[in-house]
C-alpha cells in the first residue's frame, strides 16, 4: 500500500497545531472554505492590472456590504496605515512621497486613552503623531473639540470600551463641523454588518476591517470601506507607482505621478484579493454559516469536560459573536502561565486565548476548530490536571 504523500508543512518539519485562540495571525487565522481556495487558485491563471483589479474587487465589495466604496488591503491594521497616509496627504503626490515625514500638513491624530491599542501603531507608521485625550474609564466631548486644531487631520475612533465616553454619533458630528475626519478600527467588530452600517450612518469617514476574522476570508487581508473621495486616494499608497510621467494615465492631466507611498511594503496580491471576494460573497449568502463546524466541536468539547477537575463555563457570545468555553485554571489549583507552557510543549502543540490570563482563566475559541479538535484538547486537559506538581516553569513533576 503507497503511504500518504506528506503536506507541505510536514516535510519542512512544521507541526500541526490546535487552535483554541481563533482568527490569530500568529497560528495562521482560520480554514478557507473550498470556495475561497478555488478563487484564489483561479486569480493566479493569467496577468492582471493590480489597479483595476482593486477597483472592481472594492466595487463588488462595496455593493456586498452596502457602503459608498471599498478597498482590499492586506488586513486591517494596514488599511489603518493606508486610511492614515490618505488623509494626511490628500491629492497632493509630494505630501505622499514625504510621508511619513511630515511637518507642512496637518498630521495630528485624536484618539481617546480609553481606546488605545497597539494598533495605533499602524497610524503612526504613516507619520501620524497621536494626542490622547480624556481618562480610561471617562471622556468629555468638550476635551476632543479643545484637542483639534489646524494640524488634525483626523480622530480615531475604537467601538466596544466600556466606560462614560461621547456616542460616535457625538463625536462625528463634532469632528465634521471642524472639518475633520472620522476613521474606524472595526477589525473586532463588524461583521455583523449591522455595526458597519451604523457608523458610517453616524458620520464615520473610513472605517478598517479585518478580511480574516468573521469574514473568513485569506489571514493577510482587509477592507478599506467608507467615503469614495478617500477610497480613490488608497492606490497612490499602495500600489506599485514604477510609471513615467509622459505615460501615467491613471492620475488625470497635469497630475504628477507619487513615487512608492508609504503602503507599499503593505502589497496584497491577486489571489488574496480574489479569495476576500469569495469569502465575503459567502458570508453575506449566509452569515456566521462558517463558522458551525467549529462551534458543533466547541460544544462536544463542552461535554467531554463535564467531570474535567478543571472548570469548564460556557458563555454563548463573545467579542466576535461566537460562543467560547472558559477554563478556569487556577480554581484547579494549576498555575495558569505553567499550564500555558506545557500544552504549547505537547507533540501537537496547544493555543488557547490569554486575554483573562492574569486573573487564573484561559479560553477555548471555536472559529479555527476542526474536526478532531475537542478529544485533542480534552485529552491535553486532563493529562495535564492531572499533574497537580506542574511548576512555574511549565515543567511537570
Amino acid at each position: 500500500m503507497t503511504a500518504p504523500t506528506p503536506s507541505l508543512f510536514e516535510r519542512i518539519g512544521v507541526r500541526r497545531a490546535i487552535n483554541g485562540v481563533g482568527p490569530a495571525t500568529r497560528l495562521g487565522g482560520l480554514p478557507l472554505h473550498p470556495a475561497v481556495l478555488d478563487a484564489m487558485a483561479q486569480a493566479t491563471a493569467y496577468a492582471v492590472h493590480m489597479g483595476d483589479l482593486e477597483d472592481r474587487a472594492g466595487k463588488e465589495i462595496a455593493r456586498l456590504l452596502g457602503v459608498e466604496a471599498a478597498y482590499v488591503t492586506s488586513g486591517a491594521a494596514a488599511a489603518l496605515t493606508l486610511a492614515t497616509a490618505a488623509i494626511i496627504s490628500g491629492t497632493d503626490p509630494a505630501r505622499a512621497d514625504s510621508l511619513p515625514r511630515i511637518e507642512t500638513a496637518p498630521h495630528k491624530v485624536i484618539v481617546l486613552a480609553a481606546q488605545r491599542d497597539p494598533y495605533d501603531r499602524a497610524v503612526e507608521f504613516a507619520g501620524a503623531e497621536l494626542v490622547v485625550v480624556g481618562y480610561p474609564t471617562s471622556t468629555h466631548l468638550g476635551e476632543i473639540e479643545r484637542a483639534i486644531d489646524g494640524q488634525t487631520a483626523a480622530v480615531l475612533y475604537r467601538p466596544g470600551r466600556a466606560g462614560n465616553h461621547p456616542s460616535l454619533a457625538a463625536i462625528c458630528e463634532l469632528a465634521s463641523s471642524k472639518g475633520v475626519p472620522v476613521l474606524i478600527d472595526g477589525a473586532l467588530y463588524a461583521p455583523p454588518l449591522e455595526n458597519l452600517r451604523q457608523w458610517l450612518k453616524d458620520g464615520a469617514a473610513l472605517v478598517a476591517l479585518s478580511g480574516g476574522k468573521n469574514f473568513r476570508g485569506p489571514q493577510a487581508t482587509g477592507i478599506l470601506c467608507g467615503r469614495t473621495e478617500f477610497i480613490a486616494l488608497i492606490g497612490a499608497q499602495h500600489q506599485d507607482m514604477d510609471e513615467r510621467e509622459s505615460t501615467w494615465v491613471r492620475g488625470g492631466d497635469g497630475i504628477t505621478p507619487p513615487r512608492h507611498g508609504v503602503g507599499r511594503a503593505m502589497k496584497v496580491g491577486r489571489e488574496q484579493i480574489a479569495g476576500l471576494v469569495a469569502a465575503v460573497e459567502s458570508y453575506v449568502a449566509a452569515p456566521g454559516a462558517g463558522d458551525a463546524a467549529g462551534i458543533a466541536e466547541l460544544e462536544k468539547l463542552h461535554g467531554l469536560l463535564g467531570n474535567s477537575p478543571i472548570p469548564a463555563v460556557w458563555h454563548e457570545t463573545s467579542v466576535l459573536g461566537v460562543p467560547v468555553i472558559e477554563l478556569q485554571v487556577a480554581d484547579a489549583g494549576l498555575d495558569v502561565d505553567a499550564f500555558v507552557k506545557a500544552l504549547a510543549a505537547r507533540e501537537v502543540p496547544v493555543y488557547l486565548e490569554e486575554a483573562d490570563a492574569w486573573r487564573g482563566v484561559l479560553v477555548v475559541h471555536p472559529m479555527a476548530l476542526i474536526d478532531g479538535d475537542a478529544e485533542g484538547l480534552a485529552t491535553a486537559f486532563a493529562e495535564l490536571a492531572g499533574h497537580r506538581g506542574l511548576t512555574s516553569g511549565g515543567e511537570i513533576r
